[in-house]
């Protein structure tokens, strides 16, 4: 039988109405290019709408839904510029005042007439005394299916609102006899478009009931079994035959030559790397170092040792920054020994790029650092021999691979490393075509991280402490939660507000993921530079933010986030040999509170990683997910970890053997998982 999902789920996303060109460019370039992808953007949290507010127990600033009979409507202005009024009062005597801008449609709509009964969905204010709710969700109280709403995160720019609009819309293109090759062989479980449905369009189930749990755990299986397919699609490409690269006194050179002495955990990972690229065999190797352990070093080695025998190296990073940050450091290690180093990302300008490529292809550059953009057709290495990834679960396994591929001479040895702290098995079972090194401990001259829990009433204290820090040309990350508009936690904007007016002459900038590409990296460059001192985020600057005059780091709702996170955010302060700080204030004193205690007494990253597995348990069934974590939209294996070894120890992978290309074929143009 012919699978009938194809010409649905592979449609391109601007056939959706209302997805225009612009639009469909900005989704594209996060991966959302069909409409299968989309539908894989899950709701973030749900709202209950089972409850009808009296207008007079209104709170301000708190969502509510009300009912009631339209007493008058006008319009004020002229055509689209107009505004509409509308009068609604309920059985409570109490009126309320509801405007709609730019929607002078409404003024001929039969359903909002006088004496009308509709519902209303919105954030209601005070004027006075009198309420007043702008642009709210109204439907005819016939229509009305109190029920739980999706609630969808911002996207590409756009609210979360037409997101779930956008998402709507694209169900109806799917047919309900629909099905994934993995259905047939989940007999017991919804099929993946009936999860889908239910997902997205479910009113009557609780977000934590068994049949949204049962929905999501069918999503996550797909992701997850189409992961495990690809890895044993990808072992049979790793184990080929290369050209030996012996050890040379070129090694031994750069590493006498360092200003430091290599810990015995970079001495022991050097070892299994060098092995490797002596072995014949390709290299595939997964290097797990913990934050600011020195990683970037031991990949340095191995472009010494790929220098040496004539071939070429690169090394790609998931954002502009973290690229930057290598090419200096690498610059700086390298060039002495005449190994040259180049960059090249999605800003180089032309001319500039046009001159790298071509020296790239004529073998004069040794050592190419870059982003995506070395993804790209026309980067032609000379003769590459060894592609790193760094953090490289920000990648899918697609793109991991896609690097190697750039030589067809020769197999090129594959390294990708990663600062997220996964227990050994579970590292295993997630990269199971990879060989695994663990990297613990601290260059010599670093010094351990003071770390303290810290309550809200003491800010003041601490806003005097950070201006010491100021004093002596220290910078200061904080981090809030990663918000949408309808959380009530601080948000990027609040805080910087805050910390403005306290210290009125700092150049204080905010991040967070909702802002252009550009303007991201341009707080970051300001952080690095030291035109900014302080820097106030979400959690994107988690990984790949190297600057070592940053010395406190201060995270706001602590308990929200898992140990390993923590540790992660921790990890971009004490990169000097100066003492550095990480702050941990929590919202209350909760039994939550009582993990972050080891936080402030341990600073191994897996030990941290394996509390996280004990004590977070299953967590919020969706809206915790869809990090990207692993290269997972849907899975987080800190979260998962007993799902993940329970299905990497399932009969079923057996039977999916000889499906294995039928399955990539299918899920490959969906962009879904980040394959």
């Amino acid at each position: 039988m012919p699978i009938q999902i194809y010409p649905s789920f592979y449609m391109p996303i601007e056939r959706v109405d209302t997805i225009g060109p612009v639009a469909a460019k900005k989704l594209q370039s996060l991966g959302y290019s069909s409409l299968g992808s989309l539908l894989f953007h899950l709701p973030k949290s749900w709202i209950d709408d089972r409850t009808i507010t009296p207008i007079n127990m209104l709170q301000a600033k708190q969502e509510a839904r009300i009912v009631g009979v339209i007493q008058s409507k006008r319009s004020v202005g002229r055509g689209r510029k107009s505004t509409i009024f509308i009068t609604l009062a309920d059985e409570s005597g109490i009126n309320i005042q509801l405007s709609f801008f730019h929607a002078n449609y409404m003024m001929r709509d039969a359903r909002l007439q006088e004496g009308q009964t509709i519902t209303v969905r919105g954030t209601p204010d005070k004027w006075g005394n009198q309420w007043q709710m702008t642009h709210p969700d109204w439907l005819p109280i016939a229509h009305l299916n109190a029920g739980f709403i999706p609630q969808y995160a911002s996207l590409a720019g756009y609210h979360g609102k037409k997101i779930g609009g956008w998402i709507k819309k694209g169900l109806q293109f799917i047919a309900k006899e629909a099905e994934s090759p993995l259905d047939v062989y989940l007999p017991d479980q919804p099929s993946l478009v009936q999860a889908l449905r239910f997902i997205h369009t479910n009113a009557q189930y609780a977000p934590n009931s068994k049949e949204i749990l049962q929905a999501f755990t069918r999503l996550q299986l797909e992701e997850l079994l189409v992961y495990l397919q690809l890895m044993q699609h990808q072992r049979k490409k790793a184990a080929i035959k290369t050209t030996v690269l012996a050890a040379t006194n070129k090694e031994q050179q750069f590493i006498d030559s360092l200003p430091f002495e290599l810990t015995d955990a970079q001495q022991h990972v050097w070892q299994e790397i060098s092995r490797d690229l002596a072995s014949g065999q390709r290299m595939h190797r997964l290097l797990q170092g913990d934050v600011g352990a020195g990683k970037t070093w031991v990949a340095a080695l191995g472009m010494v040792r790929l220098a040496a025998h004539g071939r070429q190296s690169s090394i790609m990073a998931p954002t502009e920054v973290l690229a930057q940050q290598h090419l200096e450091t690498l610059k700086e290690l390298l060039e002495p020994h005449h190994i040259s180093v180049a960059l090249l990302t999605g800003s180089t300008k032309k001319r500039e790029r046009n001159t790298t490529l071509k020296a790239l292809a004529a073998g004069h550059i040794d050592v190419l650092v870059g982003t995506h953009a070395l993804l790209t057709h026309d980067v032609v290495f000379q003769d590459l021999g060894l592609a790193m990834i760094d953090e490289q679960h920000r990648f899918g396994v697609q793109q991991r691979w896609a690097l190697s591929e750039k030589n067809t001479q020769h197999a090129v040895h594959l390294l990708a490393m990663t600062a997220t702290p996964i227990p050994r098995s579970l590292a295993l079972a997630l990269y199971g075509d990879m060989h695994l090194s663990i990297m613990q401990g601290l260059p010599k001259g670093r010094k351990p991280i003071e770390t303290r829990m810290i309550y809200q009433d003491k800010l003041p204290a601490l806003a005097d402490a950070i201006e010491r820090m100021l004093e002596k040309n220290g910078r200061v990350y904080w981090v809030v939660p990663r918000i949408d508009e309808d959380d009530d936690s601080i948000s990027v904007d609040e805080r910087l507000a805050t910390l403005q007016k306290r210290f009125p002459n700092e150049n204080i900038l905010g991040l967070h993921g909702k802002m252009k590409s550009k303007a991201k990296q341009e707080a970051l460059s300001s952080f690095a530079d030291g035109s900014c001192r302080i820097l106030v985020s979400t959690t994107v600057i988690e990984v790949g933010v190297n600057v070592p005059e940053a010395r406190v780091m201060i995270i706001e709702h602590a308990e929200m986030y898992g140990l390993a996170q923590l540790h992660q955010l921790r990890g971009r302060v004490g990169r000097s040999d100066l003492q550095s700080f990480c702050m941990l204030i929590p919202s209350q004193k909760t039994a939550a509170t009582e993990r972050l205690n080891l936080m402030t007494t341990c600073h191994d990253g897996l030990i941290l990683a394996e509390s996280d597995l004990k004590h977070r348990g299953a967590g919020d069934a969706v809206g915790t997910r869809q990090s990207g974590e692993a290269g997972f939209k849907l899975i987080d294996p800190a979260l998962d970890a007993d799902f993940i070894r329970q299905w990497c120890a399932s009969p079923i992978l057996g039977q999916l053997q000889n499906l294995s290309e039928d399955i990539i074929r299918f899920w490959r143009p969906l962009a879904t998982p980040k394959l």
